[in-house]
Formats: C-alpha cells, sequence, structure tokens
C-alpha cells in the first residue's frame, strides 16, 4: 500500500490523533523560527527577558518581556509576519484585479467588466509595468510608461486619458489599502508624455454624412418602406437622421415617451448589449439623464407611419420599434444603415455619423453648444470636442465671403 493510501486509511480509522499532529507541528514550527533568529534572548537582572528585532527602517529595537515564553512568543510573531508578507503579491497586476473586483463590489455593469478585461490585455497585458512592484513604482516610472504606451499603441489623447485615469485608480485603489504611503500619480505631470499622442486631422467625411449622400440614403430609406412595409429598422434609421438620438436609446423608445400633446419626445432609456452573457437589458441613458427632444413636422409624420404600418401587420407592443418577432435590438438597427448605404451606392455609415450629422447642422446653422448638447445628450466639451464638424459646402462658404468682402 502506498504511502498516501496509509495515511488515508489511518485518518479515516482514527488511527491518527491530529490534533496531536497540529501540535507538534507548531512546535517545530516555533523551533524553526527561534532557531533562525540572530540575536540573543537573555535573561536581565531585572528578570525581564529581552532581545532585539529590525523595524521597518531596518534599525535594531530592543524588545522585552516579564517571561521568556513572552518574548519568545514576540519573535515568532515577528518572523511569522515576514512570511506572511513575502506571500503577498504586490505587482501592478495583483493590484489591478484587486482594484477590479473592488469596482464589481461598486455595482459597475458586465460591459464596463468586459472593456476592463480588453483595456488591460491592450494596455498593460506582456508589460514590465505590469509585473513591476507597486511599492517601488515612482512618477518617473509612471511617466515613462505613458510615453511607451503611446508610442507603441498610437494612443490618441482620448485613449491616453483612460490609461492614466486606470493607473491612478489601481494606486488610489493600493493607497487606501494601506498597501503604499503616497500615490505617486499625484506627481504625474501630464504635460510630459500629451505632446506625444498621435493627433490625426479629423475627416468630416468619414464622420458624418454630406448633404448629398444624406438625400441618397433618405431616398433608399423611403424605397424600402413602400417595398417592404413591415421592414421595421429602416424607420428606425429615418428617426435617428431626424433626431440625432443613440442607436440603444431608438430601440428603447416606447409609446408612452412620445408626447404629441406636448409636442416633444422623452428620451429616458437605452438598450445595452452585455457582452459577457449576450443578452439585451434597458437601462438608462449613456448619461443617466432624461431630456426632451421636439417632435418636427417630419418627425410626426414617421411616427403616424409606423403606428399605422405596426397596426397593419400586427406588431403591437409598447416599443416604437418592433416586429413579428418583437422589439428590435441595436444589432438589427446597425445592420440596416450599412446595408441601406451600400444600397444607396455610398460609403457605409453608422448611427453614430447621423448625430454627429444633425449636432453639425445644429451648430453650423447658429446654434450654441449648450442647446445642440442638450438635445443630443452629452456635455458641452464633448458636443465641442467629438461632435462638431464644419459640413457647409463650398457654395455656402462662397456666399458668406461675397457677403463679407
Amino acid at each position: 500500500m502506498e504511502n498516501q493510501d496509509l495515511l488515508k486509511y489511518a485518518l479515516e480509522h482514527g488511527m491518527i490523533d491530529m490534533s496531536y499532529v497540529q501540535e507538534h507541528v507548531e512546535m517545530n514550527k516555533r523551533k524553526e523560527l527561534l532557531d533562525k533568529h540572530p540575536y540573543a534572548i537573555w535573561e536581565g537582572k531585572d528578570g525581564k527577558w529581552r532581545t532585539y528585532l529590525i523595524d521597518n527602517d531596518g534599525k535594531r529595537i530592543l524588545k522585552k518581556r516579564s517571561s521568556q515564553k513572552g518574548i519568545e512568543d514576540i519573535v515568532v510573531e515577528y518572523y511569522k509576519s515576514i512570511e506572511e508578507e513575502r506571500k503577498k503579491d504586490y505587482r501592478f497586476s495583483a493590484l489591478w484585479e484587486s482594484w477590479k473586483k473592488n469596482q464589481v463590489s461598486y455595482g459597475v455593469s458586465n460591459n464596463t467588466l468586459a472593456k476592463y478585461a480588453s483595456d488591460y490585455e491592450r494596455f498593460f497585458s506582456n508589460t514590465d509595468f505590469a509585473c513591476k512592484d507597486i511599492r517601488a513604482i515612482n512618477e518617473e516610472d509612471i511617466t515613462a510608461f505613458m510615453i511607451q504606451s503611446i508610442k507603441r499603441l498610437k494612443l490618441q489623447e482620448r485613449a491616453g486619458k483612460a490609461l492614466m485615469s486606470y493607473i491612478g485608480g489601481v494606486f488610489k485603489h493600493a493607497r487606501i489599502m494601506r498597501v503604499i504611503n503616497e500615490n505617486p500619480c499625484d506627481y504625474v505631470e501630464t504635460r510630459r508624455f500629451s505632446k506625444f499622442y498621435n493627433r490625426p486631422v479629423r475627416d468630416e467625411e468619414k464622420r458624418t454624412v454630406c448633404q448629398e449622400d444624406m438625400q441618397l440614403l433618405l431616398t433608399q430609406l423611403r424605397i424600402s418602406q413602400e417595398k417592404k412595409p413591415e421592414y421595421i429598422p429602416s424607420y428606425a434609421v429615418e428617426l435617428a437622421i431626424y433626431t440625432g438620438m443613440r442607436i440603444g436609446e431608438i430601440v428603447a423608445l416606447k409609446w408612452d415617451d412620445v408626447r404629441e400633446n406636448q409636442g416633444v419626445i422623452i428620451i429616458c432609456r437605452s438598450e445595452k448589449h452585455d457582452r459577457i452573457t449576450g443578452e439585451y437589458v434597458i437601462e438608462a441613458t449613456k448619461t443617466g439623464k432624461q431630456r426632451q427632444f421636439p417632435i418636427s413636422e417630419k418627425i410626426s409624420e414617421l411616427l403616424h407611419k409606423i403606428k399605422k404600418v405596426e397596426m397593419q401587420y400586427g406588431f403591437i407592443g409598447d416599443f416604437v420599434f418592433q416586429n413579428e418577432n418583437g422589439k428590435l435590438h441595436t444589432a438589427s438597427v446597425a445592420h440596416c444603415i450599412r446595408y441601406k448605404c451600400i444600397q444607396a451606392g455610398i460609403p457605409e455609415k453608422s448611427i453614430h455619423a447621423l448625430r454627429r450629422t444633425l449636432n453639425s447642422k445644429l451648430r453650423c446653422a447658429g446654434v450654441s453648444s449648450v442647446v445642440a448638447s442638450s438635445l443630443l445628450g452629452h456635455t458641452e466639451e464633448v458636443n465641442v470636442n467629438n461632435y462638431t464638424y464644419d459640413i457647409s459646402g463650398m457654395d455656402y462658404k462662397k456666399e458668406l465671403i461675397e457677403k463679407i468682402i
């Protein structure tokens, strides 16, 4: 019989007293720790027992107790704490995992957790920085890592800020957990690496839809609505053109949100696709805020057309956009706009391109960033930096110049 089998048999039949074994293991461990103590343990003339230990600054300090066992207990606990400390993982990667678990306790969504995972792979995976002891990382190390990452990944400013935010979050967590005494991120000067950001020239043509292409897309949508009126995604794309709503907000829109008597649409929810479970869920809008959008004549006509079609085909329910299978999901609307662009013979665009286009039209028409951002549901800064493009034609610019000169 093998040794493991013998031990298992002896334990199962009560032939070994585990408390006795445990006691002797602890006694041997205690003797082992005391034997490696380099300083003498002695009894003084006053009857007190003494020895030396090393503090956190590497200095020798005198300890004393009233009994030999008492002073030996101090020595044993001292070396046990050192062994426990050595077992702890203080690498940045380990503190990242601890920080991430903390975020879970705060109730972040599965999509956010999935983004954390993909961003870790993008920014930190297989880097020396992730393997460093976080206690040894200073502001110079962080600055050097930021510069290396920006150059290696050709990061634009938005991605660079996200990276720095992750680093700051992990170090703040380490500070709260008393792993570090101060946060080196507080001393990082962003100007030292911000100059290395990749700053591509913004291309209005790629990120918006020009007037000619918009007319071709609208024509194609209406052809689709005439030939196949029950294909509901085409109506959703048309509403996106008129309102600039996010794709999740469009498919989450309910008939109760359409307040024709008040002349507004209430935009208060959004559909999100859980990348971990694969499920679609209805939550608050991206900003968590409700907003209103005025119902224009075109929007009113479109909504009445949708209601008539859905009544005709029996697509009855709470949501504005639904078919025989129930509520539409974002994927079907995203596929629709790409396919309709191909049919119209124009470059493929997204619902977000329609959103940028509407905002740019508003801004070019003289609407302030305050009003435009209120209608689109984001901040003024985001509106100016990410959604405003010059989409005016050269004829319009020529007309302006001629008026001025």
